[in-house]
């Protein structure tokens, strides 16, 4: 199998950005998110249960230097980057959140239990898909790590006697923060020392009850239990909340740590545990073998190793979040269950539908755990995370995005029961009180942005209730999302002033792909009135413009925004922002990303543009962008197989086409995607040569 791991820097997007600087319509843009990408380089395999790496506390994936940041400058709690131990569980590239993980800290140290916590230098870090590794320069002990699906393993190699390894069972967040609360106290808990050499524990972090068992070698005498950083001569103790405890260990000159975890039993931690059968060097080979697998689902062309780089460095970050917890459901008893969507918001515009195109499982996986949710707890999820608070931001990004999820899956041949799915998209909108008044009443709605998630939502469930042939639910959603007009001013062709845009403001929402984009260009007087709007926000005109400024891919706001272009016929000005975009937003390195990643929402937007497809979603469409790669080869999760191949000089596209046939327009849809086959993009120099729409 071919060896795409070679090519991913684990390490892309996790400090504070470095990108070149900005020229032409792009030095324009307004980055207004932190200036960070906030991915962690811990040890994960694709979709999977645990992450594993350095922790030393820091903003957002408890790696790093930085302090919260969701606006503005960055503050940090270090000059340099430091080490606390090994976490497990971490985010990966989310703002705040308010849920940080970084459980189970492994920390080695000498002398006295108390500083086995402390901030200290580290060197040798060196990372790949599925391993991280570093020497911490207390101990000079080199820690390793390896994850398979149901454990953790670590390899502790010490250069002299008298090493020790504590377990922190109590961690849970990142710095202490009074204002931010970006750190959380422990539960209640238990822990027993099942043998010499093996530990159970429950610990209730993050309002959740959560099961750990490690399993340990090569140590001397037993392993021992600690409360507030005082060993304890107990083998089985229950503590109430707010106490640090965990296990701590002599070692010899390696110590090997098998670290079992669930959310939902106690038996499912110590079976993951015991039954691994693979050496840490086994795990390793089987982690990378893993990770080719999934890469090799899209295979990429092109000229320069550097492209190859930022190309599978954004894959490896998309295929990170979210994690496969087949069987362990906190909410409900069925199999499936898909967890870390932090949230939706972040996802649901690229990273989702290329999963559910790509990934056949995991897509099904998804979408089962969306409606088992919804039948759980009466809501359509907006944020699913590993703790006890459901409605975690579900109030303040937006609405409705699970329906168009779900509608996104069904384009793409996703198995699903869609009788269930109907029937719970019309509870969610009309009989759980949720959209009350903006079915009843648009005029009482406070962020006219909820408005345009609501009445797309519903326009993308009318679209599968009438493929079921269900007229009447089609007819009941069209007139929900025929409202979506009444929020516009007729004065401006902006959306009217509202009490809250979640960050960006009535511009950024007012180039939203909606359902029905000939009656949303009308109001700016036609294509060329409404290619007229978009230019002075894209900057093309009055670059030095404060209120109608593109945040560029800084923001998910803004992420389809360009492709407003596609619809008023100037795909040569759609070439032009996000030819700019992927020259001066995306590059190699630590600072290689232009805002957070947000769970791989970022990174497969880079993804869908490089690869000159870019879903428009609740909608059976994808829209045509000048490919980066010369060529790319995607295994569909259907079975077919899809061919883009770029084919002459230049950044725009003179004529395309599909199987041999011309493309009238320079879009597809959804479902002759995965109808498969070959898409031939000719392109040219010239703008005036373009094929315009």
């Amino acid at each position: 199998m071919k060896d795409y791991c070679k090519y991913v820097n684990v390490f892309q997007g996790v400090d504070e950005i470095d990108l070149p600087k900005p020229e032409g319509v792009a030095a324009a843009w307004k980055f207004i998110k932190g200036l960070c990408g906030n991915n962690s380089p811990a040890a994960a395999l694709p979709f999977g249960r645990l992450m594993a790496g350095c922790y030393d506390s820091g903003y957002s994936a408890g790696y790093g230097t930085l302090r919260i940041n969701s606006h503005g400058p960055i503050g940090k709690i270090y000059d340099h980057n430091q080490f606390k131990g090994i976490a497990h569980i971490q985010d990966e590239g989310t703002g705040s959140i308010g849920t940080y993980y970084n459980y189970a800290v492994v920390s080695p140290f000498v002398g006295d239990l108390a500083e086995s916590a402390k901030a200290r230098d580290f060197d040798q870090e060196r990372a790949v898909p599925g391993y991280y590794a570093c020497r911490d320069l207390w101990t000079m002990a080199d820690c390793e790590v390896t994850v398979t699906h149901r454990a953790a393993l670590h390899r502790i190699s010490f250069p002299q006697e008298g090493g020790k390894v504590s377990i922190d069972f109590s961690n849970d967040g990142l710095y202490p923060d009074d204002f931010y609360k970006v750190r959380t106290a422990a539960g209640a808990a238990e822990l027993t020392l099942v043998n010499d050499h093996e530990v159970a524990v429950c610990a209730e972090l993050h309002n959740l009850p959560v099961y750990f068992y490690v399993k340990v070698e090569g140590i001397k005498g037993a392993l021992r239990l600690w409360v507030d950083d005082q060993e304890i001569s107990e083998k089985e103790i229950k503590l109430e909340e707010g106490r640090r405890f965990g296990v701590v260990m002599d070692a010899e000159k390696q110590v090997a740590i098998t670290l079992g975890f669930s959310p939902k039993n106690a038996e499912i931690a110590k079976k993951d545990a015991l039954n691994n059968t693979l050496s840490f060097d086994e795990a390793r080979e089987a982690a990378a073998k893993l990770w080719n697998e999934a890469f090799s689902r899209i295979d990429v062309e092109f000229d320069n190793d550097r492209d190859y780089e930022i190309f599978y460095s954004n894959f490896y970050h998309t295929l990170i979040k979210p994690c496969d917890f087949n069987g362990e459901s906190f909410y409900y008893d069925e199999e499936e269950f898909v967890l870390e969507f932090a949230t939706i918001w972040d996802q649901y515009k690229t990273q989702l539908p290329l999963l559910f195109a790509v990934y056949p499982d995991l897509g099904r996986k998804i979408v089962a755990t969306f409606l088992h949710v919804a039948e759980a707890t009466k809501q359509m999820p907006h944020t699913l995370m590993m703790c006890g608070n459901f409605g975690k931001f579900s109030n303040n990004q937006a609405r409705m995005l699970a329906e168009h999820s779900i509608v996104d899956a069904y384009f793409r041949g996703v198995s699903f029961d869609q009788k269930r799915a109907l029937r719970l998209m019309v509870a969610d909108t009309f009989e759980n009180n949720q959209f009350d008044e903006v079915v009843n009443n648009v005029d009482e709605v406070k962020s006219k942005a909820f408005i345009i998630d609501i009445t797309d939502g519903c326009a993308a469930c009318a679209k599968l209730a009438r493929e079921m042939g269900e007229i009447e639910t089609a007819e009941r959603f069209e007139k929900v999302a025929a409202k979506w007009v009444d929020v516009f001013d007729p004065n401006t062709a902006l959306l009217k002033d509202g009490e809250r845009f979640y960050e960006g403001t009535k511009w950024n929402y007012s180039f939203r792909l909606m359902h029905d984009m000939e009656k949303r260009m009308a109001l700016a007087g036609g294509k060329e009135g409404f290619a007229a709007l978009a230019d002075r926000f894209f900057g093309f005109v009055n670059p030095e413009s404060e209120d109608a400024c593109f945040e560029g891919f800084n923001n998910e706001t803004d992420m389809e925004t360009p492709y407003v272009y596609h619809y008023a016929g100037r795909h040569d000005r759609l070439t032009d922002v996000i030819d700019a975009s992927l020259t001066y937003m995306f590059t190699t390195g630590r600072g290689g990303l232009p805002g957070n990643n947000d769970s791989g929402g970022l990174t497969s937007c880079y993804m869908c543009n490089a690869m000159g497809l870019f879903p428009v979603s609740g909608q059976d469409l994808v829209i045509l962008t000048s490919p980066w790669c010369k060529r790319s080869v995607t295994q569909l999760a259907n079975g077919k197989q899809l061919t883009v191949t770029r084919e002459g000089e230049g950044r725009y596209i003179k004529e395309a086409f599909l199987n041999g046939k011309k493309l009238d327009t320079l879009a597809i849809t959804a479902r002759e995607m995965m109808l498969g086959g070959e898409l031939v993009m000719h392109m040219t120099e010239k703008a005036e040569d373009s094929q315009l729409a």
